[in-house]
């Protein structure tokens, strides 16, 4: 029976990661996108369009570690961390992301940034910056939808730029 509450938390995990997973899917599909344009397949343009899906949220990690690291939504992370409690922490990070307005990368001025990228990329064609690119700037649009219709309107974090405000609160994970 201790199986079953093990499979439990790994079940909870995996649906905590859900939104993860979806950028994960969108590197897929710009993968698959970009392949049927320019008539060729490199598994290392699939690989690389995964992991710019996913590079932008390393800046959680830098945000929990480094430069946010005494914010309460961070000692909150590390201390979920510590005790192992690795099924809460996903809870805690799944429900509260929303409130971690703090994140040096997430806003339209990094966007405007990687836009640039991509056409100096284009202008030299190097289809592995635009790969790389094109699926972070796809992994702030999914972001940017995702908040319209979790909070019903853009988070502030996008329109901000410079030094980043305190979280007024922790969200409640205590189910």
């Amino acid at each position: 029976m201790k199986y079953i509450g093990g499979a439990k938390k790994v079940a909870k995990v995996v649906w905590y990661l859900k939104h993860e997973m979806t950028h994960v899917l969108l590197g897929i599909v710009l993968a698959w996108v970009l392949r049927e344009l320019w008539g060729q397949f490199n598994t290392n343009q699939l690989y690389l369009a995964i992991f710019g899906s996913l590079a932008p949220d390393l800046d959680h990690l830098v945000f929990f570690f480094f430069y946010g690291r005494k914010d309460p939504y961070s000692i909150q992370v590390k201390k979920l961390l510590r005790q192992g409690s690795i099924s809460s922490l996903a809870s805690f990070i799944a429900i509260g992301h929303k409130e971690n307005t703090n994140l040096w990368s997430h806003n339209i001025y990094s966007m405007g940034i990687l836009g640039l990228g991509i056409v100096v990329c284009y202008s030299l064609d190097w289809k592995m910056g635009i790969v790389f690119l094109s699926s972070m700037v796809l992994h702030f649009i999914f972001d940017i939808l995702d908040d319209l219709v979790v909070l019903g309107t853009v988070n502030p974090n996008w329109r901000r730029w410079g030094r980043p405000k305190k979280i007024k609160k922790l969200p409640d994970v205590s189910t």
